[in-house]
């Protein structure tokens, strides 16, 4: 029978002579590495996609099988039987195999706004590949739902969303509207769960018999059909990595005959996702106006476990993860594409291989977002296998940003910067659009003639610097045979580099004791915008060609990096998302020389906007805003607290007081210059080593952890900002720290995906009843922040990769803002938690969860006046998060001026995503969002060229939506909407 003619009938629950259509969804579960590593969990994948194509051929009842809503599991399967591929395409294009839309099944909350799209367009571009895709927004086991999925599923084209965590008590049927912030609309269907019963395996027990689907019908009959208003249920067949059953299509037909005999006036269809969706859209469902509608997240625990603690459950995996997004979105992405932007612009790569290594990084940093995998909610095994994924996705995001920077730094006009004759140019850029002041970190190779020096600008004014490391490093020693020497040139690219090094110098010395052996000093530089000088390989090569023709058999080479300083500067008023061209050079005499003064006291330290001090005896500060003139005390508190829980939960212990004092008094140095001032603060928290064996208290055992946090003020800077380093030596703890504010707190604003979330202070009322207990604690991406409209106060503080974050009611009646550092725990899951109702996976150890050793943890507070919008607290998340990156560059007569923007944005409160090349090279793409509440109905964007179209196209950035025409002013204007994603796509 066709879908049309199913859906004609409009049956209604209740009414036992309609009748009623239970459409089975046939699928498997896939948690591609969890409580086994990735390549166990192959090797089941292989059985379980071997039998399912042979069931696809042997039986044709056996109608449709759905892979999960991922396409990674075909890639997985594919790379060890690649003779198959003609056999899952057959089946996929036929529609009886399912697949798609996504690459993986992300953690919603844990990953950014361009991972969730780049693992759309890496799944799509799978599907076509393979086939079609499945176009449904199928999200089964997200730890809760993101309030912008409506909005990016629509980008997609998608229009319908199935999934089952976090929905609550409001969503009474299984058919509702879901909303994001911008407006946006999918029809959406819920997998309601029992304690016993997953959402996504509502008939699981059909594949081991007809009893037990006879069984397991009666089980989810009140919480599932009953809640279908449609007269459509949906029934999943499958649960995790659950295999196929050859027998289904018989076990329905027999269940179906003994429901009938039970008066169940109910049909079965062996269906697919899309046509049950098909069939609740004819019902008419979703148009009727008491259907239910939810706008925003769902972070719910009622119905189903939320698992809120993986948001910081072997934080390390956060900040590793967060620091690539940030390579990749801000910095690799941002300097490819305008390099392929300049029509000059050259490299020693083919760019359509630089945008190939662009999409590989993105491959394996994707690979790490699975729910099981980025929550940190796995086996050791698992996570130290990320590890490498994560090296590889790194390594390969500074190769390019590194050649993307420099390609453009050999293309600007650095001579005009100083009329000196001997000067070394350093091209910073800014990822953010916002012109900016603030430090710039980076190692130069320098001439001796600079050992002291400046840095200027073009209009000669002087930057405070500090040298924090000078260092000759040894690249290697080796004897090499003569014969072997010349064909080291091969090595060489065409500029000369050889690995990335560029040689400076070179020296040879003949031995006197042994005349075969001739000494060689190389001396290089790596990733200079200056190539290796022609005459210099020239010379080289001439000189080991004599010494071999006056009988030299081997050259003792060693090569050093050319002397180098690790070196920080202060570099004012960088363009937005743009560069600015600086100047190393030799001091001239009565010219500034900068030092920095250090003090073994308590001091005060402050810039333009704050004042701080340090307790001598506890180490908290209190900070004045100078603006407002409002105290912030007590700043930069720490608390552990015990926790009895698992690597999805945390768990109190009855009683448990935590640990706010230090072991002593701490040991405190003020360093001030003109680049900075900061107050360090030494000392050690005495922990207990862990909980007792009964779990209920802490033992008597106690140990000091080191406690090393820096506090640094700079000139320019809203920021103040903040270094933690925690040497861990116990277990099952949790670590804040703690910001109180001069005001209670009603509500706070979180950034999250594309969005700034509004949530109460807080817990919503609950019983024993809850599957699990809602938690205060909540995920944030690079801000959180609180303010009172009494006082007119605000306070933000922001994070680099720590996405957990709680407010506190403090015992004044104040509140303040708790960032989670750590959370060291030695259980996958356990059943004895006080928070949550049963296991949440297998209870097996997982000592690598307690995460002992050294952790660094970065920070910044924000005081300022007003909300965080006013205040432009989001522009100062988003520099912390995207430091400026120096490039050294050769001093050249260029065609691009010391100093431009790229890109210009108005008004600053729309944020940017990322800049990046199109997937076709001929463009490149800049994804923006407006946070606010408000519309803006002029959007101004500003380019540094000229391009041949400017459009805005949808979030697969394959559709125009509209071509923007150029304003008498160079500026193309557009319209966004309150929380609107925008693309823009510009054609060269």
């Amino acid at each position: 029978m066709s879908i049309v003619e199913i859906g004609d009938t409009k049956s209604q629950p209740g009414n036992p002579q309609q009748e009623h259509v239970l459409v089975v969804v046939t699928h498997t579960h896939w948690d591609r590495e969890w409580y086994l590593p990735f390549q166990n969990y192959r090797f089941k994948l292989v059985r379980l996609i071997d039998k399912l194509l042979n069931i696809l051929d042997t039986s044709p009842d056996f109608k449709y099988f759905m892979l999960d809503g991922q396409t990674i599991v075909l890639d997985d399967y594919l790379e060890v039987c690649p003779e198959r591929e003609a056999d899952l395409k057959r089946h996929i294009e036929s529609g009886r195999l399912l697949i798609g839309p996504w690459y993986i099944l992300p953690d919603q909350f844990l990953i950014s706004g361009e991972a969730h799209i780049q693992n759309m367009l890496r799944g799509l571009k799978a599907c076509r590949k393979y086939g079609a895709s499945m176009q449904v927004g199928y999200i089964p086991d997200s730890f809760g739902q993101i309030s912008q999925m409506p909005q990016i599923l629509r980008g997609f084209g998608i229009d319908t969303a199935v999934f089952w965590r976090g929905v609550g008590p409001e969503i009474t049927q299984i058919e509702f509207l879901w909303e994001a912030p911008d407006g946006s609309i999918v029809n959406s269907a819920h997998l309601p769960g029992s304690a016993n019963i997953g959402g996504y395996s509502t008939a699981l027990a059909f594949n081991t018999g007809v009893a037990s689907a006879v069984a397991q019908l009666g089980a989810v009959e009140n919480f599932l059909i009953k809640r279908s208003t449609s007269g459509v249920t949906l029934l999943m067949n499958g649960d995790d990595h659950a295999e196929p059953t050859a027998d289904l299509p018989e076990i329905l037909k027999k269940v179906a005959e003994i429901m009938r005999e039970k008066g169940k006036n109910y049909r079965f269809v062996h269906g697919t996702l899309p046509q049950f969706l098909e069939m609740v859209r004819q019902s008419g469902a979703w148009e009727n106006p008491n259907v239910p509608r939810h706008r925003g997240e769902f972070r719910n625990p009622k119905l189903a476990h939320l698992l809120p603690g993986v948001t910081s459950a072997r934080m390390w995996i956060k900040q590793w993860n967060h620091r690539v997004e940030g390579l990749l979105e801000r910095e690799a992405g941002l300097a490819l594409a305008w390099f392929r932007a300049l029509p000059n612009a050259k490299s020693t790569y083919d760019p359509a291989s630089l945008q190939g290594l662009y999409d590989t990084a993105w491959k394996y940093l994707l690979q790490n977002d699975p729910h099981d995998s980025i929550c940190g909610c796995s086996v050791d095994q698992v996570h130290e296998e990320m590890k490498t994924r994560y090296a590889w996705a790194e390594q390969i995001s500074i190769d390019l940003r590194d050649e993307g920077f420099r390609s453009i730094a050999n293309l600007v006009d650095t001579a005009a910067i100083s009329n000196e004759e001997k000067i070394q140019p350093i091209v910073v850029f800014n990822p953010i659009p916002l012109k900016r002041t603030d430090t710039t970190t980076l190692t130069v190779s320098v001439n001796p003639d600079f050992d002291d020096f400046v840095i200027t600008d073009a209009e000669g004014a002087i930057y405070p610097h500090l040298i924090t490391r000078r260092e000759r490093e040894v690249l290697f020693s080796m004897d090499i045979p003569a014969f072997a020497l010349m064909g080291m040139k091969s090595h060489a690219d065409d500029d000369g580099r050889v690995m990335g090094y560029s040689m400076v110098d070179i020296k040879f010395d003949r031995q006197l004791s042994n005349k075969e052996i001739v000494t060689v000093e190389v001396t290089a530089v790596y990733n200079s915008a200056a190539p290796t000088n022609p005459a210099l390989m020239s010379y080289a090569l001439s000189e080991a060609q004599k010494y071999m023709d006056d009988g030299v058999q081997t050259f003792k080479m060693t090569a050093y990096r050319q002397s180098s300083l690790a070196l920080q500067f202060l570099s004012r008023d960088v363009p937005p998302t743009g560069y600015k061209t600086f100047a190393l050079r030799a001091r001239h005499e009565n010219e500034p020389v900068f030092k920095q003064e250090v003090k073994n006291a308590p001091e005060t330290i402050e810039n333009e906007f704050y004042t701080i001090d340090v307790e001598a005896k506890t180490g908290l500060l209190t900070i004045v805003d100078k603006e407002t003139g409002a105290v912030y005390s007590q700043i930069n508190r720490f608390r552990d607290v015990a926790d009895a829980g698992d690597e999805y939960n945390f768990s109190p212990i009855p009683q448990d007081k935590g640990i706010e004092s230090y072991f002593d008094a701490p040991q405190i140095f003020v360093r001030l210059s003109e680049l900075e001032q900061s107050i360090e603060v030494n000392t050690a928290l005495e922990l207990p080593y862990s909980l007792k064996a009964d779990r209920q208290s802490r033992s008597e055992e106690m140990t000091l952890c080191s406690l090393t946090t820096v506090v640094t003020l700079t000139p320019g800077s809203r920021r103040i900002d903040f270094e933690t380093a925690f040497h861990n030596k116990v277990e099952d703890h949790r670590l804040q720290v703690l910001f109180p504010a001069p005001f209670a707190a009603t509500e706070s604003k979180a950034e999250g995906i594309f969005d700034v979330i509004t949530r109460p202070v807080g817990v919503p009322r609950f019983d024993s009843k809850w599957l699990e207990d809602p938690m205060p604690q909540a995920p944030q991406k690079t801000f959180v922040s609180i303010n009172d409209a009494e006082s007119k106060l605000g306070l933000t503080v922001i994070n680099r990769g720590l996405p957990e974050h709680e407010i506190v009611k403090l015992p004044d009646g104040n509140s303040a803002i708790a960032i989670t550092l750590l959370r060291s725990v030695g259980w996958l899951s356990r059943d004895d938690l006080k928070t949550r109702r049963g296991h949440a996976g297998p209870g097996m150890p997982t000592p690598g969860a307690q995460c002992q050793g050294r952790h660094y943890f970065h920070y910044a507070l924000m005081p300022h006046k007003g909300e965080w919008l006013v205040s432009g607290a989001q522009q100062q998340a988003h520099a912390f998060n995207h430091p400026m990156i120096g490039v050294m560059a050769a001093k050249q007569v260029g065609e691009l001026p010391i100093s431009q923007s790229f890109v210009e944005i108005q008004p600053r409160v729309m944020a940017l995503s990322t800049i990046k090349g199109s997937d076709d090279g001929a463009a490149v793409i800049v994804r923006l969002w407006n946070p606010s509440d408000r519309d803006i109905p002029i959007c101004k964007v500003r380019f540094f060229r000229q391009f041949s179209s400017v459009s805005l196209v949808n979030l697969e950035e394959n559709e125009t939506v509209e071509v923007l025409q150029q304003e008498t002013d160079g500026s193309y204007n557009f319209s966004a909407y309150a929380h609107k994603i925008l693309t823009l796509r510009l054609d060269f």
